[in-house]
């Protein structure tokens, strides 16, 4: 084959390049005449085919179109991901779980046991958020660890936010049922959108595909907790689990007043109360007291 090499070269045409295959024995393939051709002309833009050979000939001046991302970056994770945003993140979200375990300690709970449990918080976060920076760098060679770290710490919090309302929710209404239907529904819905940003921020995944998958992830795994929840269930524990979490202050805050205990002071409370463990002298006599 020959043709010109460049424009003002030899071989070139007042209509692009003339092109020929010298041998002639299998001929050319041209698109835009949609056949073997030994020879043809050529403009900036036309395709030529070779065996398994496409060449696509284009002038210095052609216009090429703007290259666009498969997957534009959310302006979230934009955010997230500067230096000062992550810094502020993980020393805000390491304060608040620091100060989680020690409001719901029921025990003192020393400086040192308090540093090594946010040692222990922050070495899971480096590590889910960097386990997902390896897996960007491999697909799509952008690891994005700040922005992983950011979404892991906001996730944590996010969780012991909802685990304190579906406490309340049920100390409220006095029931276990929907204190656990609604952390189901809460961690899902949260475990989901979780699974959807780490995949976002390491995968060319469409968005569709994500959500399929991370919210099959995280049904299954719900599904999975309750089953091991109910087959290890006693039908008679004599050493119950109590599940409930009593927070009586910051629920007359939330609860109008007369739901709970009403107006009363501690000491009617203990009064009006007492009388619960007084057993009248019928029941006394006839279990020999």
């Amino acid at each position: 084959m020959r043709s010109g090499s460049a424009i003002g070269g030899p071989g070139q045409e007042p209509g692009g390049w003339l092109i020929e295959d010298v041998s002639r024995e299998n001929g050319m393939y041209v698109r835009k005449f949609s056949r073997v051709m030994e020879q043809a002309r050529l403009g900036s833009g036309d395709e030529i085919v070779i065996g398994r050979t496409r060449l696509r000939f284009l002038s210095p001046g052609h216009p090429v179109a703007a290259t666009k991302l498969l997957i534009p970056t959310h302006p979230f994770f934009q955010r997230i991901e500067k230096p000062i945003n992550t810094l502020s993140i993980l020393l805000v979200c390491t304060m608040i779980f620091t100060a989680h375990v020690y409001m719901t300690s029921l025990e003192d709970v020393s400086i040192p046991k308090l540093a090594s449990g946010s040692l222990g918080f922050l070495f899971a976060v480096f590590t889910w958020a960097g386990l997902w920076a390896f897996a960007g760098r491999m697909i799509k060679h952008k690891p994005q660890f700040a922005a992983q770290l950011s979404l892991s710490l906001l996730f944590i919090v996010a969780g012991l936010v909802l685990t304190n309302v579906s406490e309340y929710a049920g100390y409220a209404l006095n029931s276990i049922i929907v204190e656990i239907v609604l952390a189901a529904v809460f961690f899902s819905g949260l475990g989901t959108a979780f699974l959807v940003g780490n995949m976002t921020l390491a995968t060319n995944v469409s968005l569709r595909k994500r959500i399929a998958v991370c919210s099959s992830i995280s049904l299954g795994i719900i599904a999975i907790l309750a089953l091991l929840y109910y087959s290890f269930k006693d039908e008679f524990n004599p050493n119950p689990i109590y599940f409930a979490t009593l927070k009586p202050p910051f629920a007359r805050i939330l609860l109008p007043a007369g739901k709970l205990s009403g107006n009363r002071s501690v000491d009617q409370f203990l009064t009006q109360t007492a009388g619960i463990f007084e057993f009248p002298d019928k029941i006394k006599k006839s279990a020999g007291y």
